[in-house]
């Protein structure tokens, strides 16, 4: 659902008194979403301006939506060219549903034009000449060429014009009521699409996982159905050890008596011409041993795989009925499980934006671990990125990256965080390979950077010691989720 133009023509006479007020703040929450804070004669007010599909709007918010995981790349534009810049005016198109909003900074005019079309939607920032600088996503008209270098074209005249629907009542008391009252309206449809986009995040990772396990139990399945095999193997092994005087060295086969239940039957046995007598004998024990050893292996890894399977399914069950809050717990119940969805991936960096000086990952808990590139970037991880409290880790005695792991104010890490920190500083260090390694860790505002040191030269005090035996596989799983490192905490 989307405002239609008659409603934005009423929010943008509600919302005159803003022009004239100064940027103060630049906020890019989606794609197609961004919030300017802004401070002038009506006072601090926040506005909010979406073209995210079927939740296009514009009004004055209350309320900031949340930070995405990582910044948009158009972010950093608005924050350049429009911080400090004066709104000028807030123009609608009449009977469509596209707003200008002007801002001068320095003599420099830029526009920032909100295209608030339903699923077409977008966001397009303008010089003075009314040329395309950026846009907030992809052109997704078919018509028009909206790229940078371009100049802007607005829509086509839209055709008859639809029932309108029926204008929210505005708050009584507010200091913008109708602002208010769409605010209001969108927040359930927010927290509607949230819910649905968390469950289906959720659901995809779990289903994959249960369906793995019922494939795994099928597999299981049929190594069992080997086990009845394995006393007809020792039959002939026992039968071979009874008659063992009479065996040929080099023969192909031997017809033998065997005395059952039944009464006497004779039976074929193939035999393999290069072995002895005893050898060939053995040989059919060790076939009957090595299914019956299995056997109990398969037997407990299908226990341990139903036990998984329950697990999953009965969270996959209560995803459907869960809200938010229950969704967040089931998430971490999911990751303990793997069965979880991975981060999001980080948007691509510009250009001319530097790399940053750290590989990123996560642990299994989700926090995050940051890992030195070399001498300088381990110092610029430590002493410019890293926080006091965060947990700091190193390979004794090795040549190797410096290792932070985030850490909440006032919070310790928890053990699985900080032996996935461990072995990230063991992999990244001369000790790469070795069954074993020693890990010193402290907290961050306990290594020093003495005077006149080498690039990644530190002491550090109050240190603890780990004494890792190396986890081929948690360092697998560590190195396949690494991330493209981005502003995330």
């Amino acid at each position: 659902m989307s405002l239609g133009a008659d409603e934005i023509a009423a929010v943008v006479a509600e919302l005159a008194p803003l022009v004239g007020s100064r940027v103060d703040e630049v906020r890019v929450h989606a794609e197609r979403a961004l919030t300017l804070g802004l401070f002038g004669r009506a006072g601090h007010a926040t506005l909010l301006v979406s073209a995210e599909a079927d939740l296009t709007r514009l009004h004055a918010a209350e309320r900031r939506p949340p930070s995405p995981p990582f910044p948009f790349p158009f972010q950093a534009l608005l924050r350049r060219e429009l911080l400090g810049a004066r709104l000028t005016a807030v123009e609608p198109v009449p009977g469509d549903r596209v707003v200008a909003l002007r801002f001068e900074l320095d003599a420099e005019v830029r526009s920032l034009v909100a295209e608030l079309t339903g699923r077409h939607g977008n966001l397009f920032l303008l010089d003075a000449g009314g040329t395309i600088l950026a846009s907030a996503g992809r052109n997704l008209s078919r018509r028009r060429r909206l790229v940078p270098g371009e100049p802007w074209v607005p829509p086509a005249p839209r055709g008859p014009k639809e029932a309108a629907p029926p204008r929210p009542a505005p708050s009584a008391g507010a200091r913008f009521p109708l602002s208010a009252a769409v605010e209001t309206r969108y927040l359930a449809l927010e927290e509607e699409r949230a819910l649905a986009e968390a469950r289906r995040r959720l659901r995809e990772p779990l289903r994959a996982a249960a369906a793995r396990g019922r494939r795994a139990l099928e597999k299981l399945a049929g190594e069992a159905a080997r086990v009845p095999a394995a006393e007809a193997d020792r039959r002939v092994a026992d039968l071979l050890k009874a008659n063992l005087h009479v065996l040929d060295r080099g023969a192909r086969e031997a017809r033998l008596v065997e005395y059952t239940v039944e009464g006497p039957r004779q039976v074929t046995v193939a035999l393999d011409p290069a072995l002895s007598p005893r050898e060939n004998m053995e040989r059919w024990y060790r076939r009957y041993r090595r299914i019956g050893e299995s056997a109990a292996r398969v037997a407990a890894r299908a226990e341990a795989v139903r036990a998984r399977l329950a697990e999953i399914e009965a969270l996959l069950a209560g995803v459907e009925a869960a809200g938010l809050a229950d969704l967040a717990r089931i998430e971490r119940e999911a990751r303990r499980a793997d069965a979880a969805p991975r981060p999001p991936p980080a948007p691509r960096r510009q250009r001319d934006e530097p790399a940053p000086p750290y590989r990123a990952f996560r642990s299994l808990s989700g926090a995050a671990i940051w890992v030195g590139k070399g001498a300088a970037e381990n110092d610029a991880v430590t002493f410019r990125l890293a926080k006091g409290n965060d947990a700091w880790l190193h390979a004794r005695g090795r040549a190797g990256a410096h290792v932070v792991l985030r850490v909440d104010k006032g919070k310790g890490p928890d053990q699985e965080s900080l032996l996935d920190a461990a072995h990230l500083a063991a992999h990244f260090s001369d000790a790469r390979g070795d069954p074993a390694c020693e890990v010193v860790w402290t907290r961050v505002k306990w290594v020093k950077k003495p005077r006149g040191a080498a690039p990644g030269a530190v002491t550090i005090s109050q240190e603890r010691a780990l004494f890792l035996r190396v986890e081929p596989a948690r360092i697998e799983r560590l190195l396949a989720g690494a991330e493209e490192p981005g502003e995330a905490t």
